[in-house]
């Protein structure tokens, strides 16, 4: 995997947000588990698909497990940012592993439905739970990354305890092959023992927030922590650019 050196003994995979790599020394440990916990319209959806661009720059295979949004929705916001992966779909270097359509299968109208791949006929039904662990232990021969949108949906359905054991799986799957892993939660949405829960289990922990300033809006990043590796100890105020996420390299005094 092309893993950057920082100087101090240790490697580290690139996620593809530079102004993040360049705090955490070059990028995260291989093989981490990281949980981006945000609030509504902190984007870290945005940071999600950036992530996947990343691994795909990174000459990276990028599995995107997506419960909360329709697949095809999810591609056309990457198109909009300029990021085009309808090539890396056909050359399978990107599979979107669509857990969102099965769900609705049932009460939407024929339509929407009468076109269904023979592949994605077959989920209908299916459990969401068993096909995210599908998923993530699918053997995989290339370096990869993987993104769960979003484990809220889970947490909604699931008891924590069956939450915690699929995403203790996917953690060991990644120590396993190197891979990195971006599990995106809503702050807000579960009560504190959950968000505790997930936050000690994840080896990484991001907090996306936002807040009024003003008359504008502040979106600011904590790094609360990265397994074996100092963190930053302050928050990160970032923007959103044609770009992507832009965190500022600058320190402001609030």
């Amino acid at each position: 995997m092309d893993y950057s050196f920082d100087g101090t003994g240790g490697f580290r995979v690139p996620t593809g947000i530079s102004g993040l790599d360049v705090q955490l020394g070059g990028g995260v440990p291989p093989g981490s588990t990281i949980l981006a916990l945000a609030e509504p319209g902190a984007n870290s959806d945005l940071f999600a698909q950036q992530f996947v661009n990343g691994g795909l720059l990174n000459n990276e295979n990028v599995y995107y497990f997506s419960s909360e949004h329709p697949v095809n929705e999810v591609i056309q916001d990457m198109g909009n940012m300029s990021w085009d992966v309808r090539k890396h779909i056909e050359d399978g270097s990107l599979e979107f592993i669509d857990a969102y359509a099965p769900r609705f299968y049932n009460v939407l109208p024929k339509g929407f439905t009468s076109d269904l791949s023979a592949k994605d006929f077959l989920k209908r039904g299916t459990d969401s739970m068993n096909l995210l662990k599908s998923a993530v232990t699918q053997e995989r021969n290339m370096k990869y990354r993987g993104v769960i949108d979003s484990i809220s949906y889970f947490l909604r359905s699931y008891d924590l305890n069956n939450v915690v054991e699929a995403i203790e799986i996917i953690s060991s799957v990644g120590k396993a092959t190197g891979a990195i892993q971006l599990i995106l939660m809503t702050s807000g949405m579960h009560d504190s023992i959950t968000e505790n829960t997930l936050k000690h289990i994840c080896d990484g922990v991001i907090e996306f927030r936002i807040r009024e300033r003003g008359s504008e809006l502040e979106r600011t990043i904590m790094i609360r922590k990265m397994r074996g590796m100092l963190i930053p100890n302050r928050t990160i105020s970032y923007i959103i650019s044609t770009k992507g996420i832009e965190l500022e390299t600058t320190t402001r005094v609030l």
